[in-house]
């Protein structure tokens, strides 16, 4: 797996291509989504840029015999330690949820990797949507 600089637009997109593909494939919905988000916007990402890191990310993913991306802890520990900046961390987080729903359905394949990002970032959520990094003051709500 390729490392990408911290914070960088193809470290994010890559976290975003993983929650695309996180629940098995990557539904048109979800796929759409992607170039909707305002994290696209906020980390001055283009389109293209994006259109790449999934086909890297496509080539650099083992697959099982029958085809399926196989993505484990490590692989996603590695994408979410390359994003450092509380801000961008909440940012993105609220993005991977956003794009985990666009197709009304919440695979388990996107709980663990939306779970681990919730632990590794340490960020808190509560009830109501509402997603903050302890002892920063920091605070964004989901949708």
């Amino acid at each position: 797996m390729r490392s990408y600089p911290s914070d960088s637009p193809q470290a994010i997109c890559r976290l975003l291509a993983l929650t695309v593909i996180s629940d098995g494939g990557g539904s048109p919905s979800e796929i759409a989504a992607t170039y909707r988000l305002s994290i696209l916007d906020y980390a001055g990402i283009e389109d293209d840029v994006f259109d790449q890191v999934v086909r890297d990310l496509t080539s650099d993913l083992p697959t099982s015999a029958d085809g399926l991306a196989k993505v484990d802890a490590v692989i996603i520990d590695q994408c979410l330690a390359e994003i450092t900046r509380p801000d961008l961390k909440l940012r993105l987080w609220k993005a991977m949820w956003k794009l985990a729903y666009a197709d009304d359905r919440f695979a388990d394949g996107e709980f663990a990797l939306l779970h681990r990002a919730t632990e590794a970032w340490g960020i808190e959520a509560d009830a109501e949507g509402n997603g903050r990094i302890a002892g920063t003051e920091i605070n964004q709500r989901v949708q």
